[in-house]
């Protein structure tokens, strides 16, 4: 009896290997359909990826114009040595046209909900005191009467776009905020909330009132610094100056206290165009310096009058974090230039301190900072101390690929502890501090929770930093927690004991934890702004143009001594790089490779369709060609495509050579493979070769495939001519030494392969003529060779842009020409350049500048009184005239060419001469 396969059998046979390897023809229409339907998918995503980018590219360059439109709204009114960092509300929301997240939206809107309810609450009940009771609904000076939430809040309405509301709390400032008050006042506390407040309103709005009243009180502070040392007394009278540290101390400053004012001064300074702020509290770090441990730990007290560790705790919690957050956020403040780098030394200095205290608990693995009395540690740490993975998420991105990822997971895994100060009570909200011991994880200390915004904050940097949303999710487990717990008719407040447990009445959860009697004001500055950004697209206060104080205050980042100023160090380099966000791509270059890639790709099946019929070797040849001619120009895409990264730490030059690397792959790989079995097929078939079956199809192919090849020749010499005139060049010089070899390459593989098509014609005409076959391996021979002609040339030209050509001769002749006909220029030396992408240049010179010229720069329109102020400052006088010296040098030569985006200018050491 016959047996009869059933039809399922038969349709799964299709998914059997073996029935492919025994039919070759369905196997080459199955990688066929394959290869097209993976392309064809690629290119919707890439098309949707460069959708995305442009829509990047216009942003940004909206982002700049507003930019520029408000420092030119606001620069008739800004002394020359002052620094404009004020900005547009659309600078600070940049929220318009963005798509959002919908749950996002929804919960920054709550947090916003609860910001109104807590600011009206303090407008209705304590409107100018520095706290809000909730509980007795009336308010307390807790800092003097210096309207402390009122000031504290500031920042916070102007970016939740509570408009009246600012207005209203601004005429407070300008009409009532008095600070002649005979109160002794925390140096700390003082500068953090109010300098840094004020000056946060002031880079925001550009309220001149709001830098004014930052003056007033950093003026009566500044007495505190005068001690043996410099180092600050914490304590100062506000109407006498008086300057003093509280009596618990034993007469010393704490470490926190007297680390934490280098932000608000500096930006101070910055502002007024008035050293006497920045050279106060830059010369405590200074004095630090001196004493500085080989581990970076400092303990809580220091003596002001040595200027001397004491012998006390060390801790990143209370009276010591803010120290080692301000090291690292002056050097983010300084643009992060060597002027600042003893900032960042110190730090790194002390997070390999802070790694000695790191432990981790059993049986939950929960990794935490301990304190440290002399050699002795203590399994202890505060809720203060949840700054801390933020604080190193933030400082990650300045080491190496190593490092950086090593403290980016400690900071992560501190932040998870952090979240399980919250989420071990029954009330989901944080004690003051928490001890840990042996297989008991974590117990609470002090229960209290006042509203503390440490551990939102490092979930906040985590957030914008990694872009996991897991830490959006925390924080509102968070906020949720306060708004159940803490939220009461007249605003919010703390609890007494966060481990009370809930009781059930009436099948309802009920919370019995005592709360207690205050509204503190860093609720307001900063645990609800810091939710508020935490659902914020990353271009709200962007991280890259603002730098927070540790009361939360965004303060603009602007370069020392001006946002025109360069970096400057006289026996070193003074580096002016061209922000680049995006190398640019010449289009022309990626429509000729577009198109090639696909016309290829059209190609490739017609011949490989043809070669199955007519099994001739001179369209063997062509199909090799063709697969040659496609997998190159999928490379010289994706070198395209990968070119355009930003810049990074790793390769602060961008990647524009990328494109290069990937060309010459594919020259090497491809054309020579290409070549060689080309013309080893056809010297194989020389005395064997049979005449080729089905001329009549290839030569339809032929022709049809030279017309696809023609057009995309036509579009590869019209990117090649488009970029011979940019660059100023004949076509003929461009092809041989342009800056951008892709669209060259595109147009040699083209040529050849029309080429290619000519010979492949003649051959078959020549066998159909003569009836001799041997003319068919002749073309696949020339065909492998002409294959191996183009493979040298893109060899050589990729070869010559990733080793890095100097600009040409006439373009450099005139930039020497200018530099050497300069007055402020002496004699130039060791003048290099090279070239750091298509079109893109890096300029090196080392110059002798005239000092006489400087000096009358720095002197000009000065009468004798500021004379003197110019030699009483001499040195930073003529470095301010050096950097603006060098500015104009590199704008101008950016003039000349402007293909030039860096320019490194090292100030020539006479005594030792250049190599």
């Amino acid at each position: 009896m016959a047996r009869t396969r059933s039809s399922s059998s038969i349709r799964w046979r299709y998914l059997n290997p073996a029935y492919y390897l025994k039919r070759p023809k369905r196997l080459a229409l199955l990688f066929m359909a394959f290869v097209f339907v993976s392309f064809f998918v690629w290119d919707r995503q890439t098309l949707v990826r460069e959708h995305e980018e442009e829509l990047s590219k216009l942003k940004e360059e909206m982002d700049r114009l507003q930019n520029e439109l408000g420092e030119l709204r606001h620069e008739g009114g800004v002394p020359v040595k002052k620094m404009n960092t004020t900005t547009k509300r659309t600078d600070v929301t940049k929220m318009d046209g963005l798509a959002t997240d919908p749950i996002e939206d929804q919960r920054r809107e709550k947090v916003k909900d609860a910001m109104i309810h807590a600011w009206t609450s303090y407008e209705k009940y304590a409107w100018g005191h520095d706290e809000l009771q909730p509980q007795s609904k009336n308010g307390v000076d807790s800092f003097g009467g210096l309207g402390a939430t009122l000031i504290d809040s500031l920042d916070t309405l102007y970016i939740m776009g509570l408009d009246e509301q600012f207005q209203r709390a601004r005429e407070w400032v300008a009409n009532s905020l008095d600070f002649n008050k005979n109160y002794d006042a925390s140096v700390f506390e003082t500068t953090i909330r109010v300098v840094g407040g004020l000056l946060s309103a002031y880079d925001l709005s550009g309220d001149n009132v709001f830098l004014e009243k930052a003056k007033d009180i950093a003026d009566r502070l500044l007495p505190a610094w005068d001690t043996p040392s410099g180092i600050p007394y914490n304590i100062i009278n506000l109407a006498h100056g008086n300057a003093h540290n509280p009596g618990w101390t034993g007469g010393d400053s704490i470490l926190a206290d007297s680390g934490t004012e280098q932000l608000e001064f500096i930006a101070l300074t910055q502002r007024t165009g008035e050293a006497k702020y920045q050279q106060k509290v830059e010369n405590v770090i200074l004095e630090l310096k001196k004493n500085f441990p080989a581990d970076g730990l400092l303990p809580i007290y220091i003596n002001p009058h040595r200027g001397t560790p004491s012998h006390s705790t060390i801790t990143f919690g209370a009276m010591g974090d803010s120290f080692y957050e301000y090291l690292l956020k002056v050097w983010i403040q300084g643009n992060r230039t060597a002027e600042v780098k003893h900032y960042r030394e110190m730090w790194e200095t002390s997070m390999k301190g802070l790694l000695s205290l790191v432990r981790r608990t059993a049986p939950s693995s929960f990794t935490y900072i301990s304190e440290k009395i002399g050699n002795s540690l203590i399994d202890k740490m505060d809720e203060l101390a949840c700054f801390a993975p933020g604080m190193i998420a933030l400082g990650s991105s300045g080491y190496g690929p190593g490092d950086s990822t090593k403290f980016l997971n400690l900071a992560e895994e501190l932040a998870w502890t952090c979240y399980n100060f919250y989420q071990s009570t029954p009330t989901k909200l944080a004690g003051e501090n928490y001890f840990f011991h042996s297989g008991q994880d974590m117990t609470v200390g002090t229960s209290w929770n006042i509203l503390r915004p440490e551990t939102v904050e490092s979930l906040f940097y985590l957030w914008r930093l990694t872009g996991n949303k897991t830490y959006q999710d925390w924080g509102w487990n968070i906020f949720q927690a306060f708004e159940k717990n803490s939220r009461v008719e007249a605003g919010y407040v703390g609890l007494k004991d966060v481990s009370t447990l809930s009781i059930i009445l009436k099948s309802a959860r009920v919370n019995t934890g005592v709360k207690d009697n205050m509204m503190q004001s860093f609720f307001l500055a900063e645990t609800l702004k810091y939710l508020y950004l935490l659902f914020s697209p990353p271009s709200v206060i962007s991280l890259d143009e603002w730098v927070f104080n540790t009361e939360a205050h965004p303060l603009k980042i602007v370069s020392r001594g001006g946002n025109s100023k360069p970096n400057i160090r006289l026996r070193g380099f003074i580096t002016r790089p061209k922000k680049i966000n995006k190398i640019e791509v010449d289009d022309h270059s990626q429509r000729a490779v577009t198109t090639a890639l696909w016309c290829n790709f059209l190609v490739f099946s017609l011949k490989f369709g043809v070669w199955l019929f007519t099994s001739s070797h001179v369209m063997l040849a062509e199909v090799v060609h063709s697969v040659a001619d496609f997998a190159n120009q999928a490379l010289l895409l994706y070198g395209l495509r990968s070119s355009k990264r930003a810049p990074d730490a790793l390769h602060p030059y961008g990647y524009s050579k990328e494109r290069f690397v990937w060309s010459l792959i594919s020259a090497v790989g491809i054309f020579c493979l290409g070549s060689g079995a080309t013309i080893v097929n056809g010297v194989q078939n020389l005395w064997t070769s049979q005449p080729p079956g089905n001329i009549m199809y290839a030569a339809l192919v032929i022709g049809g495939s030279f017309i696809i090849e023609g057009a995309s020749l036509a579009v590869a010499v019209h990117a090649v001519r488009k970029g011979a005139a940019a660059e100023g060049m004949k076509v003929r010089d461009y092809v041989w030494r342009g800056h951008d070899p892709t669209s060259v390459a595109v147009m040699t593989e083209d040529g050849a392969a029309v080429t290619g098509l000519l010979i492949a014609a003649g051959s078959l005409v020549a066998v159909n003529l003569t009836g001799n076959p041997i003319y068919d391996p002749i073309g696949s021979i020339i065909v492998g060779n002409l294959l191996g002609v183009v493979a040298i040339f893109l060899i050589q030209r990729n070869r010559h842009a990733l080793i890095g050509r100097a600009i040409d001769d006439h373009d450099m002749k005139r930039v020497l020409e200018f530099l050497k006909n300069d007055p402020v220029v002496d004699s130039v030396y060791d003048c290099k350049s090279e070239v750091i992408g298509p079109g893109f240049f890096r300029f090196k010179a080392e110059i002798d500048f005239n000092g006489a010229i400087l000096f009358q720069d720095a002197a000009k329109e000065k009468d004798e009184t500021e004379m003197l102020k110019v030699m009483s400052f001499y040195g930073e006088e003529v470095v301010t005239a050096l950097g603006s010296e060098v500015d104009r040098l590199e704008k101008e030569i950016q003039e000349i060419v402007p293909g030039i985006r860096h320019v490194d200018i090292e100030a020539h050491n006479p005594i030792i001469p250049p190599p």
